[in-house]
């Protein structure tokens, strides 16, 4: 009985030291951004800067970056920006700042709002981040032409409106009305 339970002992220690080296932190690379300004217009110039955070407990080896603009078009390659290669050694709460020029599209591409798209691959991690952008819409203006127009077409329709009530009233008039008969 007491080599049962020695066994049984020494199994269960085995299996909580095992679960114990899985529950280690995976390396873990954090991405942040912002643009330079709130809003932009049409065919203006921007920076839009990163920086990548090694929160993790081991080093990283930095290997690429991607940037997505919401403008972008992949043939040919354009609204995009690319780092290749990079090779750099990120430390344990060590840090990188990159950044990215930018011009928005003066053709329609461009939208009022949208994300800008930045992956970022290591050796151990490829974290994701979506920054916001702000694009001006330009100005709606609208003429008014031929008003006068409009002004006789609506004069019109008040004037069809008020006979139509007349001879409508006038025949719930005459329709309530019963002839008398003279004696």
């Amino acid at each position: 009985m007491k080599g049962k339970i020695a066994l049984f002992l020494l199994l269960a220690s085995t299996l909580m030291a095992s679960l114990c080296v899985l529950g280690q932190a995976a390396p873990k690379a954090e991405t942040y951004g912002y643009v330079d300004k709130a809003q932009y217009l049409r065919g203006e110039e921007g920076t839009l800067k990163i920086w990548i955070v090694n929160e993790g407990t081991e080093d990283l080896i930095l290997q690429n970056i991607t940037v997505t603009y919401p403008w972008n078009a992949y043939l040919p390659w354009e609204g995009n920006d690319s780092l290749k290669k990079i090779g750099e050694v990120i430390l344990i709460d060590g840090n990188r700042t990159y950044e990215f020029d930018f011009t928005v599209p003066s053709d329609g591409r461009a939208l009022s709002y949208g994300a800008i798209r930045v992956d970022v691959v290591t050796d151990e991690d490829e974290p994701t981040v979506n920054i916001p952008i702000s694009i001006a819409n330009p100005p709606m203006s609208f003429n008014l032409e031929d008003m006068d127009n409009l002004i006789t077409l609506i004069t019109v329709q008040i004037v069809v409106a008020i006979v139509a009530a007349l001879i409508i009233a006038a025949a719930v008039f005459l329709t309530g009305r019963r002839p008398t008969t003279v004696t």
